[in-house]
């Protein structure tokens, strides 16, 4: 059994049906999986697994969503290790110590192309930073989340692939939840 923390996109988003977290637990439980707790927010959970990959457990989780709950949405898998080696391939250490909320890592299905990565730095129009590592982009916004123009949209639309964010903050939180009881 191997310890993972899956992702999912925009669970219980404005127009969708709402999902609890006993659904949640339930499908993963259902699935085989073990262990299952809830993240800092819904649809973020850390779970073990057996022999299954990430992106099979994508894959799955994506189609018994769908299936089971009627919930359409993308999820993103990470296993402990590589979420051990994200938060240690911060970028922005100096940043995240001091403003954790306004630095966002954005988590890809597949590590983001150089070139795509490069039209989006490029477009980006105001003091924020975006920096890929394996996955993950880190973003910083110096200014604040609120007029910035380092959207979701802007960085899915660049990049041709669909994203999910969570906060420094959050991402610290899933990372404390792999450590032993």
């Amino acid at each position: 059994m191997s310890l993972h923390i899956a992702l999912l996109r925009g669970v219980n988003a404005a127009g969708g049906r709402l999902i609890t977290a006993d659904e949640l637990t339930g499908l993963l439980t259902d699935l085989g999986h073990t262990e299952i707790r809830m993240g800092p927010k819904l649809g973020d959970l850390v779970f073990e697994s057996g022999e299954r990959t990430g992106a099979e457990l994508q894959t799955q989780i994506e189609t018994e969503l769908m299936a089971r709950l009627g919930l359409r949405t993308d999820v993103y898998v990470r296993t402990a290790e590589a979420w051990r080696a994200l938060v240690a391939a911060n970028p922005f250490p100096d940043f995240a110590a001091a403003d954790p909320g306004w630095l966002m890592t954005l988590f890809c299905k597949d590590t983001p192309d150089k070139k795509a990565m490069g039209a989006l730095r490029a477009a980006i129009r105001g003091n924020e930073q975006a920096r890929a590592e394996s996955r993950q982009i880190y973003a910083i916004y110096p200014d604040g989340l609120g007029g910035s123009k380092l959207t979701t949209s802007l960085v899915e639309k660049t990049l041709g692939s669909r994203i999910t964010g969570r906060t420094w903050t959050a991402v610290l939180a899933l990372a404390e939840m792999l450590e032993p009881i």
